[in-house]
């Protein structure tokens, strides 16, 4: 919109007047009262960016849009659409922010600004290299370093970083090698000062970080490129970790590149100067650094998750409410007219007024109602905010105590000692085991529902396997332990899911041994009813803790409504019982408790188990482990893993076995010997333990190949069934649990494949 100059003064107070919002404290734009223009506070957003505040920003933006189009004030409306985009790709929402960016460059070239179209390709280079859509990048990226280089910018050198990116990611080693390498040079013998800055930063800070970007990707892809020799690691020795922490420091993927900076120092000393100490050393800060990293990528998928739903709910409202708005202006301007040139149109005039005002009030209803939906949005961030603090200080605890007994336990000389120290290591891998479990577990119960695999199996089995879990973290508190157990056949199994039922009974009794200080934790067991087909199971977990008070009943089983009763008795992370209730549902259960407040608590829950009946006539199957020559293969492509799991089958009697880390290696292994089984991990490079399988299973259609993995799910399931895995072993697993899998898969000691056949070149 323009104004006539004779009322530029009045034009300056109706923009001031109907923008109080857009200049407020926290506002994106800034008016100048001597030229009435304003302009957008690039500082502003960058801290709303940096603190993470994603949705204020997202709000403020869109008022800034707003503004700024109602106004015709082009530039300001380009900038604004442009830093949308790039929030937009923060929070992974990768379509909307191609939008925002490809409207912010028609404007700017509609307006000749060659610096912003410079900023925006620089945007979208970023956004098609964090999408991974690699086919756009290579169209976008010659195009807007060619602008760079004409405008002699900064920008030339970021989207140098984002190159070198994609080939990182793209594992392209000799490429990251040679355009590290021509990287480094270029920013060594440039004066940024001598450069068009696009944006407000700091230019030495900027330098500084995109050197050591260079640097770190340089190193590894020296070291890939040569193959790992010693040599090679020499220019990954030369960089300061702590320069490289504050290069990384505003980069969301830190975490993991701080973790492969050790990793590799950890190869250097495991496979180059065989230094066990030392490569131990750097082993544990490369995983706790993957750690923080999972529990960021969690953090950040949630969030993103909840950010986008309130953008698009809001943008919806912000969408209706301009529409409403730009109705009464018409409605406004038609009215003016009309009383202009008649006294008969008035009357309508009247009428059209009446309708306008009514219309306004809804509007403000409207505006009232979103109001209130905001106020509600973001109370519910800060309860996630507030979970997701607690979770990652209950991610870093057993981390922690995992480093810090590893090393007394190498430092302890006193055997007693050290066996506490391991007992402790153990219950601190259980826990951290189980906590990553329940994650994973939440975030897959929100979108599948859960499929049980029922096998048959004795309930004082599984009850065991409980024990044998958590016996340590009881002992540790003090607490006695207590089991009972109603008599049944002793030849009778019952039809059930090991897994998903165990994960109730760890949770709970997790649980009660959190809130219990002294006393005890008991599992009982209780037979309720019976039939030829089936038998009816009552399950109790009791303590003597501190109780739950009536006015939480509600909230207990919420896993972001418990936090009130959390922080009052426990730094849990308030996922079990919530997890426990929607297990409980797939069989057809649900879980109920009795409580005093200071005495403890029984929780209490009924399933209905089927009877395996063919196994109750079948004497129970004895599985010779005194077997001799049952050879065994094991491909996995992580040292660590190949090294426990040999360990764990040369434990048992009679059994040897070699080991790959290559799959293609594998399939000839198998081809030109004789192997009895085959341990195949699933997530391997190059090739992986899918793939692996489909080719052995070509030529052998016999040999039994489990699958060992991490991994759980009914997807990956189906898929190993298709391919012809004979079994999923998951990840950490109990060594009796794995060697009873091992022997039951036991051929008699009749190789699968005897005869040798020509090894093919894969």
């Amino acid at each position: 919109m323009r104004f006539p100059k004779s009322n530029k003064i009045i034009s300056f107070y109706l923009i001031v007047f109907s923008s109080l919002s857009v200049f407020g404290q926290d506002g994106l734009l800034k008016v100048n009262d001597s030229t009435l223009s304003c302009t957008f506070d690039n500082k502003a957003l960058n801290r709303l960016v940096k603190n993470d505040s994603l949705y204020k920003a997202t709000l403020l933006l869109n008022d800034a849009i707003s503004f700024s189009g109602k106004y015709n004030l082009k530039s300001t409306q380009a900038k604004a659409y442009y830093s949308l985009g790039k929030v937009l790709t923060k929070m992974s929402n990768y379509k909307n922010a191609e939008s925002y960016h490809l409207k912010a460059y028609d404007i700017y070239q509609s307006i000749n600004d060659s610096l912003g179209e410079n900023l925006v390709l620089s945007g979208l280079v970023n956004t098609y290299l964090s999408s991974k859509n690699y086919s756009k990048f290579d169209s976008i990226y010659p195009k807007a370093q060619q602008v760079s280089k004409r405008l002699n910018t900064e920008l030339y050198f970021v989207n140098l970083d984002f190159l070198i990116k994609k080939s990182y990611y793209s594992r392209l080693n000799d490429e990251l090698l040679e355009q590290t390498e021509f990287a480094i040079d270029a920013i060594k013998n440039i004066d940024f000062d001598s450069l068009n800055f696009s944006e407000d930063k700091e230019k030495e800070g900027l330098k500084n970080k995109l050197l050591y970007s260079y640097k770190f990707n340089n190193a590894i892809a020296h070291v890939k490129s040569s193959a790992y020799k010693a040599e090679s690691y020499k220019r990954l020795f030369s960089i300061d970790e702590e320069k490289l922490k504050l290069a990384f420091e505003d980069d969301f993927d830190a975490f993991r590149k701080l973790g492969t900076f050790n990793y590799y120092k950890y190869l250097y000393y495991s496979d180059v100067k065989k230094n066990l100490d030392s490569a131990n050393l750097f082993l544990l800060k490369s995983d706790s650094y993957k750690y923080n990293a999972l529990g960021d990528f969690e953090k950040r998928n949630a969030r993103n998750g909840e950010l986008i739903y309130k953008i698009i709910n809001t943008q919806q409202k912000l969408d209706l409410a301009n529409e409403i708005r730009k109705k009464d202006a018409k409605t406004s301007k038609a009215m003016l007219i009309i009383a202009i040139f008649t006294t008969f149109l008035l009357i309508i005039t009247l009428a059209i007024f009446y309708f306008y005002i009514k219309a306004k009030r809804n509007s403000q209803a409207v505006n009232e109602a979103l109001k209130a939906s905001n106020e509600k949005l973001v109370a519910i961030d800060k309860d996630r905010q507030e979970f997701f603090s607690i979770l990652s200080h209950e991610l870093r605890t057993p981390v922690y105590g995992i480093t810090g007994l590893a090393t007394l336990v190498e430092q302890e000389t006193d055997k007693n000692k050290q066996q506490s120290y391991l007992e402790s290591l153990i219950s601190s891998s259980n826990y951290l085991s189980i906590l990553v479990d329940n994650i994973l577990q939440a975030n897959r119960l929100r979108f599948e529902e859960k499929n049980l695999r029922l096998k048959p199996d004795k309930i004082e089995n599984i009850i065991n396997h409980v024990i044998s879990t958590i016996k340590v973290s009881a002992k540790d508190k003090g607490l006695k332990l207590i089991t009972h157990i109603d008599p049944s056949n002793e030849n009778e199994h019952i039809l059930i899911d090991k897994v998903a039922f165990s994960q109730i009974l760890i949770n709970l009794v997790y649980n009660a041994i959190r809130y219990t200080q002294k006393g005890q934790v008991s599992i009982n067991v209780f037979e309720k009813a019976r039939s030829e087909k089936d038998v009816t199971l009552k399950f109790e977990v009791n303590d003597t803790g501190i109780g739950i008070k009536e006015e939480h009943r509600e909230i207990v089983f919420n896993a972001f409504e418990n936090k009130t009763f959390l922080h009052k008795n426990s730094s849990g992370s308030g996922l079990g019982l919530s997890i426990v209730k929607t297990l409980l549902k797939s069989h057809n259960s649900d879980i109920d408790f009795v409580s005093e407040s200071g005495k403890g608590s029984s929780f209490f829950f009924e399933i209905k188990f089927n009877i395996a009946l063919s196994l109750k006539l079948k004497k129970p199957i004895a599985i010779d482990s005194n077997l001799n020559n049952m050879h065994v293969l094991i491909v996995d492509d992580n040292k660590i893993n190949l090294l426990i799991t040999k360990k764990n089958i040369e434990k048992i009697n009679g059994y040897t076995c070699e080991t790959t880390s290559n799959g293609r290696l594998a399939i000839s292994m198998v081809r030109a010997r004789a192997f009895d089984l085959i341990l195949m991990d699933i997530n391997m490079p190059g090739m992986d333990g899918f793939e692996v399988t489909k080719h052995i299973r070509m030529f052998n259609s016999k040999i039994p190949i489990l699958a060992l993995t991490a991994l759980n799910s009914n997807e990956i399931s189906l898929k190993a069934k298709e391919i012809g895995i004979n079994q999923i072993i998951t990840k950490p697993y109990i060594f009796d649990d794995f060697k009873a899998i091992i022997l039951s898969h036991n051929n008699g000691n009749e190789n699968y494949y005897k005869q040798p056949m020509a090894v093919e070149t894969m």
